[in-house]
């Protein structure tokens, strides 16, 4: 279906257009990028040109010598996603072993060459915490030299199973590996260094140095108008006058003299 013909389409349907080609586009991506190691791709769609940015360990294993791998897809985006005018950009992944696909990627092609599934886990595991992950599990199921399949599990660190932490703070990505064997499949969890919790407390220093120069400031203020007119009256006041409370302590004092002498 062609771009042109989605914006005839209701909202709601345009919606769920978008978000079947977007994902397609990933599945298509994957399997054309392996070996650049893909991650993650992006669409802009824009009036003039559909922008497809890939995410990849190795650009340049994406874009191919002199450009011929990356004019192939953008003719295969034309054909199978109806794009009229697509450009592909790949940029590199910083750091691989904090991306969920590259570490399934790399397990999986790590078992395929013959190597054992658990030295290859706590290899993973630990690239993936010396990178600053802050929790990573990894599930890998099948046959291990038996007639029966099962799954064995590695785990590090801090990985939430529920609620608004998992949605936001875990990656997760499923690789599928053919072995003589049979199918085994590799799951990895990861929860990145960014990642923020509820109960994580952040103190802005900023903020309170700016309250403790407030309050330097308001310390070194002059007297309100209140107290300036107490002190002024206090200094008009004649020298001979008493306060009251003075005053009727004396009368006190005299009253009970004249009781003492009439009795």
């Amino acid at each position: 279906m062609s771009v042109t013909t989605t914006t005839k389409m209701p909202t709601y349907k345009k919606i769920v257009h978008e978000g079947w080609r977007k994902a397609a586009l990933k599945e298509f991506l994957k399997k054309y990028l392996s070996r650049a190691g893909f991650h993650d791709a992006d669409l802009v769609i824009t009036p003039l040109r559909e922008m497809v940015t890939v995410y990849v360990e190795r650009p340049g294993l994406a874009i191919g010598k002199s450009g011929r791998l990356s004019k192939r897809l953008t003719e295969l985006l034309k054909q199978r996603f109806g794009f009229e005018n697509p450009y592909l950009r790949a940029e590199k992944v910083e750091e691989p072993f904090l991306s969920a696909r590259l570490i399934a990627h790399f397990i999986a092609a790590r078992i395929a060459r013959g190597e054992r599934h658990r030295r290859v886990a706590f290899i993973a595991m630990r690239r993936a915490l010396s990178a600053g992950a802050r929790g990573i599990e990894i599930k890998i199921a099948g046959k291990f030299g038996s007639q029966r399949a099962r799954e064995e599990r590695f785990r590090a660190g801090v990985i939430y199973r529920c609620g608004e932490d998992l949605m936001r703070n875990v990656e997760y990505a499923v690789e599928h590996i053919l072995l003589p064997q049979g199918m085994m499949g590799v799951r990895v969890r990861i929860v990145r260094p960014e990642a923020r919790t509820p109960d994580q407390v952040i103190i802005k220093e900023d903020r309170i140095n700016e309250l403790l120069e407030e309050v330097q400031e308001g310390a070194g203020e002059e007297p309100s108008g209140s107290e300036e007119r107490a002190s002024e009256e206090v200094k008009e006041a004649p020298s001979g006058e008493k306060s009251p409370e003075e005053g009727s302590g004396e009368q006190g004092e005299k009253n009970q003299q004249e009781e003492v002498n009439e009795s």
